[in-house]
């Protein structure tokens, strides 16, 4: 089995013209920068390698998300052609590979064509490609002239989830194909440096809320309790200080806790030693200030700050 060529009216618009190459990108990039000038009727294509000194891997070299995809191309007549990035995963066994993710069908002109995208892709995965025209499937490649190019196709067009085995493997051919992988801290499918303004969290892509703290306080003869909620999943640490005057605190530490949303977190502030004498020595109708600091940290580190004030009654007895 061989390529078949494309039809005669779409081969006579690929005229062979000049293209400069994709433009740096932060993200980690893969595929090929060459020019598509001939196609492959009814089959899609599969990058297996690229010839030695090429800069870019043919495959997906780590894990993360495709963001963003290129297609290069010579001039070719608007509206005709239509192209799907596709990507394939090695099953293990050979030449076989899953279908684990494509983009929507998008129209190519000639020249760089450039799309965003959003595939979850691991390292090792593989970049395919499947075009398609009026008069049916034709996928365009690039004839390369260097035998270190190699590509395979499967029949057709294997679905998303789909696993197809490789029908012919031809050298001298890739795809005109980039794709640019950005990392994914928190595995929600979204790219971290374009896509998801929160990578701390799988629960947001918009910008890491801050945490809204909630708080109340029990006083109690020898600690003051105070009882924390938050907005969002938290760390949360409480730290009282109260003047005892001449100069001296007594500094109390009410721990830090995790706390999750509806759920009472409870910071006992124990009286010192020295507080206690203090309050020993006050008239009931004397008091001291106990100032605690209620601290959250969002999932970006963004930090969140209450004060409560408590007064402390003085304890002497008549």
């Amino acid at each position: 089995m061989s390529f078949k060529f494309v039809t005669a009216a779409l081969a006579a618009a690929l005229s062979i013209s000049l293209l400069g190459a994709t433009g740096a990108s932060a993200a980690t990039v893969a595929g090929n920068n060459c020019l598509g000038n001939t196609g492959a009727s009814n089959f899609t294509v599969i990058s297996l390698t690229n010839a030695p000194g090429n800069p870019l891997p043919a495959t997906i070299p780590v894990n993360g998300v495709i963001t963003r995809w290129t297609f290069n191309v010579v001039p070719i007549p608007s509206g005709v052609l239509t192209n799907t990035l596709k990507i394939f995963r090695p099953t293990g066994a050979p030449k076989q590979f899953q279908a684990v993710g494509e983009s929507a069908p998008s129209p190519i002109v000639g020249g760089l064509n450039s799309f965003s995208t959003r595939i979850s892709v691991r390292a090792g995965d593989h970049i395919a490609s499947f075009g398609q025209t009026s008069e049916g499937g034709i996928t365009i490649v690039c004839e390369t002239g260097n035998a270190g190019d190699l590509v395979g196709a499967f029949t057709g067009n294997p679905p998303a989830g789909s696993t197809a085995t490789i029908a012919v493997e031809q050298a001298a051919l890739q795809n005109p194909i980039t794709v640019s992988v950005e990392p994914d801290a928190d595995n929600d499918g979204f790219g971290d440096e374009t896509q998801d303004a929160c990578p701390q969290s799988a629960a947001f892509q918009v910008a890491c809320p801050p945490v809204a703290l909630s708080t109340s306080k029990q006083v109690n003869k020898g600690s003051v309790v105070i009882v924390v909620t938050t907005s969002t999943a938290a760390p949360v640490s409480v730290k009282g200080v109260v003047n005892l005057g001449k100069g001296k605190k007594a500094k109390l530490n009410g721990g830090t806790k995790n706390l999750t949303p509806g759920v009472l977190g409870k910071f006992k502030l124990k009286f010192s030693k020295a507080l206690k004498a203090k309050l020993k020595e006050l008239s009931p109708k004397k008091s001291l200030t106990l100032k605690a600091t209620v601290t959250g940290a969002s999932v970006s580190g963004a930090v969140t700050t209450k004060t409560l004030k408590v007064k402390l009654k003085g304890q002497a007895k008549p």
